[in-house]
């Protein structure tokens, strides 16, 4: 499984797609939506709960990767929350963001393994529970953490795996602000340019009417 630190990251970018549908300035109002923000990185986490009752109960993690990694738990989970509170306007909005959250913990675990690169080494998830066949992706991009016991969860080989899962996600999370950036000022520029032709209409008709005249001669 991929680490909290991915699919928290998972949970931003869900908040990020969000945000840009209500066309909320982010700049302006981050304060007063940190609340939202937090449940979605909550919901992307989530699936991977099954892991600490696991080992609470059994002292393993036998019971992790079952029904929690199932699309069925995220309609469920979606539909419940959204009962609960609605992030967006309109139930079933709010219960399609949640969704988006949840499943983004699915899709990473869809394409980790023990191995980077064409590799098909995942160990799977149950997508279409209760089928019992478990998915996975045979391209691996995270190399994923180790859980079989809890010594193994604080290991060097995990401590490697977050760092890179730190650098990837956090690289991607860069590069999408730079475009957003760029984009946002391009957009703050045309409108000025709108709002300047239309404070000073007289002039453009003037230069227009004698710009006709000087033709016309």
């Amino acid at each position: 499984m991929a680490s909290p630190i991915a699919h928290s990251f998972a949970g931003f970018w869900t908040f990020l797609v969000f945000a840009k549908q209500l066309q909320i300035r982010l700049a302006a109002q981050w304060r007063q939506y940190l609340p939202r923000l937090g449940v979605l990185v909550l919901l992307a986490n989530l699936p991977d709960f099954d892991f600490p009752i696991s080992l609470a109960l059994l002292g393993n993690a036998s019971l992790h990767h079952e029904f929690t990694h199932s699309l069925a738990a995220a309609v469920l989970v979606a539909l419940a929350v959204s009962c609960v509170w609605r992030i967006a306007p309109g139930f079933w909005r709010s219960a399609m963001i949640y969704f988006t959250a949840y499943a983004s913990h699915l899709l990473i675990d869809l394409c980790t393994g023990r191995t980077l690169g064409w590799t098909n080494t995942g160990s799977g998830i149950p997508l279409l529970w209760p089928w019992p066949k478990k998915f996975s992706s045979p391209l691996i991009l995270i190399p994923g953490v180790r859980h079989e016991t809890l010594g193994a969860v604080f290991s060097m080989d995990n401590a490697w795996s977050s760092i890179y899962e730190l650098l990837s996600f956090g690289a991607i999370t860069v590069i999408v602000f730079v475009l957003w950036k760029r984009k946002l000022k391009s957009r703050i520029l045309g409108e000025r340019k709108l709002k300047s032709r239309l404070n000073h209409p007289t002039s453009e008709v003037s230069e227009h009417l004698l710009s006709e005249l000087q033709h016309q001669k």
